[in-house]
């Protein structure tokens, strides 16, 4: 898999050391559509637990 780097504006492949300010990233192989599902998904997922804790911690006894 190929890493690229974001430095002054200018996208290029990755070789070597980086320097810290440099934004590193490497293509995924999901499409798009995939990944909005995961999040969508995980973000379900999540609303529900604090949801259900929310529930919890004000329940009265």
């Amino acid at each position: 898999m190929s890493v690229y780097v974001s430095k002054n504006g200018k996208v290029s492949l990755a070789v070597g050391a980086q320097p810290k300010d440099a934004l590193l990233f490497a293509p995924s192989k999901k499409s798009s559509t995939q990944l909005l599902n995961e999040n969508l998904s995980a973000w379900k997922l999540s609303n529900t637990l604090i949801q259900e804790r929310f529930a919890k911690a004000t329940q009265r006894h």
